[in-house]
């Protein structure tokens, strides 16, 4: 109950800012209603799709108006979030915030400077879970964990390993994140500095591989262009950074492996401004590290590691683990259509026989389009999206070691940030297939989706088969959600105002299915759930 009076007092708090006399700042984020509508206006009105490959709070929103000379500022307009979870966790692409069961709740604010060349976005949060209990994995479907593992920890990747816990906790909490803060300073045609900022790199719509905002933001050194560069070849961007992970407190209870570097490189090319056609290409690359001292070690590792995880030369195994992608999207504003693309790997080909060969080896992928059409209204639009995204393990396993995506054999913790997985929301070995269908009026928005998850579908053959299971082969225990929704947005002078409803069945939750898959399965030997995520966000209409 304490939650909900939180939460009550985030959006009184919030609304009781409309009477102040200053200047306000609206910090557009990843996800957002400003980005969604900008994608739609690449789609529909031909706008430029420069920077759409690469994206962060930063960039996405611009810089004070008045004399770049001068110091000027502003307050950032206060956000809230929150999302209430019926029956268990449902928490996509939402940063630092982990939605368990119960309310949950952020409240994001601040301020922006800017004083010539130099920039801050200061954007911390305070974020607040309910955590109510669930029902968590049953012990026929585990193997037994490390004495050292936490027992809140995935009890399936025990080698290769990742720090993704089955819950935050065993009660409630309340942090603070620095959230989507950034200190920057422009040198020309670059901008470095330091941030705390989520970035998704790809086309994605519900999944980016490689860096999404799915976990919460990694403290990092970065360089990048300050806006896209004029080359003979076309327009290109760049970003790269050097930062550092943390593991979450219930991976394990081993202090001197809690340390890991992240180093990063991002790059997108456009042909020629008249083509709606965009590429790029991502790696990065994390390992242990004993101090935080060691980080500058690593400053170039995105470009010196092979990315293989056995040494071709040595065969020992690499100490560095990557994840690498190459992406692209083609808009057709004449037809009003999209289509993109991202194909990832998390070991690079031996050879270019090697990829020939076996060119899905340790890949992952992600498919999608858009339509959109005039509605009645002639201002109006109606838009069609349809994504796919697939991380299981690829037919290559029968032939060669192959080990789940984002897990790692060298690096404990794997590819994640705080306990949740720094790429794809939909996790480790997972698949995914997402359609939406949305009504765009000037000032409000509309919509129905409907989805599917088929969850850390490589961890189903981890363990060994039940004894009440004869059936070795385990068809019908795989863990999977089938969801559907409704989503909508208004802006009005009282501010903005985002919400989604989502209503749906997770089947053989945390693979618990003990039956022998016959017509007439005994229910007391499956554990199926119903969640209703119930998710608003808003901010008031807050101007100078």
């Amino acid at each position: 109950m304490r939650f909900r009076w939180l939460l009550q007092l985030l959006i009184c708090c919030a609304s009781s800012l409309h009477a102040q006399e200053t200047s306000w700042y609206r910090l557009e984020t990843i996800g957002g209603e400003a980005d969604d509508r900008l994608r739609l206006a690449q789609l529909a009105a031909g706008a430029a799709v420069a920077g759409s490959l690469l994206r962060s709070a930063s960039t996405l929103t611009p810089a004070l108006s008045g004399d770049s000379m001068r110091l000027r500022w502003a307050l950032l307009v206060p956000e809230v979030t929150t999302v209430a979870n019926s029956s268990l966790p449902f928490s996509l692409n939402d940063g630092a915030l982990w939605a368990g069961r119960g309310w949950n709740a952020r409240l994001r604010a601040g301020a922006r400077l800017d004083w010539g060349p130099w920039f801050l976005v200061a954007a911390p949060e305070v974020l607040a879970s309910e955590n109510n209990s669930y029902e968590l994995a049953s012990p026929l479907t585990v193997p037994t964990r490390p004495l050292l593992r936490n027992p809140l920890s995935s009890p399936w990747h025990l080698f290769p390993s990742i720090d993704v816990p089955l819950r935050f906790g065993q009660s409630g909490f309340v942090t603070v994140s620095p959230g989507q803060s950034t200190l920057g300073l422009r040198v020309g045609a670059a901008v470095v500095g330091l941030s705390t900022e989520n970035e998704w790199w790809g086309p994605g719509i519900r999944n980016a591989i490689v860096m999404s905002d799915n976990a919460a933001g990694i403290p990092r050194v970065f360089a990048r262009t300050a806006r896209p560069l004029r080359t003979p070849i076309g327009t290109l961007e760049g970003r790269w950074f050097l930062g550092g992970l943390a593991e979450s407190p219930y991976f394990d209870y081993k202090p001197e492996d809690n340390r890991r570097s992240l180093s990063g490189v991002a790059l997108a090319w456009r042909p020629d401004s008249a083509s709606g056609l965009s590429l790029g290409v991502a790696r990065t690359v994390y390992a242990q590290v004993q101090d935080w001292g060691d980080l500058p070690a690593h400053l170039l590792d995105v470009l010196r590691d092979r990315g293989q995880r056995i040494s071709p030369d040595s065969g020992a195994l690499n100490t560095r683990e990557q994840v690498f992608a190459v992406f692209g999207r083609w808009v057709f504003p004449a037809d009003r259509f999209a289509v993109h693309f991202e194909w990832a790997r998390t070991e690079l080909p031996y050879s270019i026989r090697d990829l020939l060969t076996s060119p899905n080896h340790s890949q992952g992928y992600t498919l999608g389009l858009e339509w959109a059409t005039p509605a009645v209204r002639g201002r109006d639009l109606l838009r069609f999206q349809a994504e796919v995204t697939y991380l299981e393990l690829s037919p290559s396993y029968r032939n060669r070691p192959e080990d789940s995506f984002y897990t790692s054999r060298s690096v404990a913790q794997g590819y994640t940030q705080d306990g949740q997985v720094i790429g794809a929301a939909i996790g480790p070995g997972a698949s995914s297939q997402w359609i939406g269908v949305d009504y765009f009026a000037p000032s409000w928005r509309v919509g129905v989706f409907a989805g599917r998850i088929r969850w850390d579908d490589d961890a189903l053959y981890t363990f060994p088969t039940p004894p009440s299971a004869l059936d070795e082969n385990k068809w019908c225990s795989h863990d999977v959600s089938l969801f559907a929704g409704i989503s909508g947005a208004i802006e009005r002078a009282w501010g903005q105002l985002r919400l989604s409803l989502t209503r749906g069945d997770r089947l053989n939750v945390f693979f618990h299915n003990l039956t022998q898959c016959d017509l007439n399965p005994n229910p007391l030997a499956i554990n199926d759930a119903r969640n209703t995520t119930l998710e608003l966000r808003f901010s008031p209409a807050l101007t100078k």
